[in-house]
């Protein structure tokens, strides 16, 4: 097999039936949400914890989902359901609501840090963060990716808490 082919030597790149700049809005998001999904997998690759590894798993199949979907590619795909939905964002609110009733409410900033598996979180959160905005920018119509994209980030940040507290890290406020 090849892994190159040349085609994408001048700048420009394909995503379903057209040739974009890789600089284009589209390309930023899907992007962005590809370097969101590799730090996702390293994340679940420092836990310990079953649980939320099976959530990130979770995660990384509706990244690529939303991905599909940016890139026009969602009606090529058959195997399984290609869309974001309102069940999905629901879904991610009742992995916040199970894993906050773990934590401490808050009323402060939060330093970022803590173990390792906490602090890569953080770094998804960031990128979760940076894909909503891409998502603006594309000017993405579906209501429901824009939604879960917004509760992910809620979800990483409740998720990088209960890592500190699961591996004994004390938790810094400013």
């Amino acid at each position: 097999m090849k892994y190159y082919s040349g085609k994408g030597d001048n700048g420009k790149t394909n995503i379903a039936d057209k040739r974009v700049g890789k600089d284009n809005r589209i390309i930023e998001f899907i992007g962005s949400l590809d370097e969101l999904s590799a730090f996702i997998g390293y994340a679940a690759s420092k836990i310990k914890y079953e649980d939320i590894k099976l959530i990130l798993k979770k995660i990384e199949k509706k990244i690529y989902i939303i991905s599909a979907y940016a890139a026009g590619y969602a009606p090529l795909i058959k195997k399984e359901r290609i869309e974001i939905n309102k069940e999905d964002v629901a879904d991610l609110e009742r992995d916040i609501d199970l894993l906050a009733g773990e934590i401490k409410d808050i009323t402060k900033f939060i330093y970022p840090n803590g173990s390792e598996s906490a602090c890569i979180i953080n770094i998804c959160r960031t990128i979760a963060r940076k894909a909503e905005r891409y998502a603006v920018k594309s000017d993405i119509k579906n209501e429901q990716i824009l939604a879960y994209l917004n509760r992910l980030s809620s979800l990483l940040f409740v998720l990088s808490r209960t890592l500190n507290k699961r591996d004994g890290f004390n938790e810094e406020f400013f």
